[in-house]
Formats: C-alpha cells, structure tokens, sequence
C-alpha cells in the first residue's frame, strides 16, 4: 500500500514547484549583471536600474511569494485530508477560518497529530504568521504569543542540530523585521512538508481495519460522485467505474480493501 493520497501528492507538487522556481530565480539574479538586457523576444519594458536594489527588490519577492503559496498549499492539503470520507477522528478537523487565526488552527491541528514534533508544530505557526506578514504587510499584527516564543526558544540547540544550523533567534528577529531570506523560509517549508507525511501517516493509520469493508462502504457512499456510482444497475460497466474511480481517488487503499468494496457493492 502506497502512503501517498492525492491530497498529498497536489501539496508536495505544489510546494515542490514554488520552491524550485524560488531558488532557480535566486540563482538567475545572483548571476545578473549590469550589463544585463532584456533578451530578444520577450516583450517588456525594463531597465535594471541599480543592480543591487533590483536583485534584493526582486529576490524578496519571489520569498514571499514562495512563503504565501507554500502556506495556502498546506492549508488546503489539511482541510482537504481532515474532510475525506475516510478521515474518522471527527475531533480533529481542519475547518475553514479567515485572518491571523488560520495559523493557530495549524497549530491546534497539528499538536493533535501523533509524532509531531512540538517544535514543529510551532515552527509551522510561525510560516502562517509569516505570510500574513507578507499578504496584509500594511495592516498584519501577526505574532508568535510570548509563551509560543519562549517555548521555541527552548528548543534551540535542537532545532539548530536538526534542521542545518537554523538559529531560531534569528529567524524571529527577520520575522519581526519583515526581512525575508532564502535559509529562513526554505527550513520553515521543508518543516512544514515534516509535518505533512507524518498528517499522511495519520491518516493511513486510522483507515478503518481492513476487515470491514462495509465500513469503508458506508463513508464512501458520502461522497456524491461515489455514490452516485453506486446507484448503477449491476454491470460490467458499474463494475470498471467503481474500480477507476477507487483507483482516482483512493489508489493508496490496498488491492484487497479496493475488491472488497466493489464486491460489497455488486
């Protein structure tokens, strides 16, 4: 059995290509010179200016831009897993919030989560408050409370060991100062990524036991299009829908749970 859902492989795809054009674009200013033109072809207006202002105005943009992307991709990865049919702790739900809240709910969400690091699930908090910073960067009051703070800062020598030399009291001082740098926001997505697999891991370990399949037959008739499925006269053609769906949206069940529901069903 695979342990990646579809909800899994949307969040790393995403996150994946954010962070690879963040540092293919880093890499492309650092070699910026200021003999630099605008190739043939590409249909702009633009001057360079001053060359260091424009590397640091530009590399700023893509980090933030790679931080508020990073985190609306690990909102929706929660929200979609904790919503599936299959998702049966109905205590621990990722529910749709507005505001500075949404990243203490990452938190609550995660701390509930076995085998999270306690300093993960702060240093997560800390990228949602990060890209508040960046989308209401005139209006934004987000912060880590003081006790989150102190928390994280007692996991220091910790966190530098585990993640690459990451001072935590420097991120903090950047966070607080709205200065956005390549080492803070890659640690801060590569532990948001952590605590995404150990989510999926979650998610695998209370799937219902595969001896009960009427089980999985009940949650999945919650989804519409399942259901609607379901409804089919028998036939060869009810047969070939249900196994392609089940191979669409949940590949990751294992071929004796996946035969089981489609008999359950015929």
């Amino acid at each position: 059995m695979t342990t990646r859902t579809t909800f899994l492989k949307n969040f790393l795809n995403d996150v994946g290509n954010s962070v690879h054009s963040m540092n293919t674009i880093s890499v492309a200013l650092s070699n910026m010179t200021a003999s630099t033109n605008v190739p043939k072809g590409l249909n702009i207006s633009w001057n360079i200016g001053n060359l260091q202002a424009t590397k640091e105005m530009s590399r700023n943009f893509v980090i933030r831009s790679a931080i508020a992307y990073t985190v609306e991709a690990l909102y929706e990865y929660l929200k979609n897993i904790s919503k599936s049919p299959l998702w049966t702790d109905i205590d621990k739900v990722f529910s749709e919030m507005d505001g500075d809240g949404k990243a203490v709910q990452t938190y609550n969400f995660l701390k509930g989560i076995d085998n999270i690091e306690e300093e993960w699930t702060i240093l997560v908090e800390l990228l949602g408050h990060w890209r508040n910073k960046v989308v209401h960067s005139h209006t934004s009051n987000a912060k880590l409370s003081a006790s989150k703070k102190r928390t994280i800062k007692n996991y220091k020598s910790k966190i530098k060991n585990e993640l690459h030399s990451f001072d935590i009291d420097e991120a903090l001082n950047n966070f607080e100062n709205n200065k956005n740098t390549l080492k803070d926001v890659s640690t801060l997505i590569s532990v948001a990524i952590k605590c995404a697999r150990v989510v999926e891991n979650y998610y695998i370990a209370i799937l219902p036991d595969k001896t009960n399949i009427d089980l999985y037959v009940e949650l999945l008739k919650k989804d519409e299009s399942f259901y609607s499925v379901c409804l089919q006269q028998k036939s060869d053609k009810k047969t070939r829908q249900i196994k392609r769906w089940l191979e669409i949206n949940y590949d990751y069940l294992s071929p004796e749970v996946k035969d089981g529901i489609i008999n359950e069903i015929l």
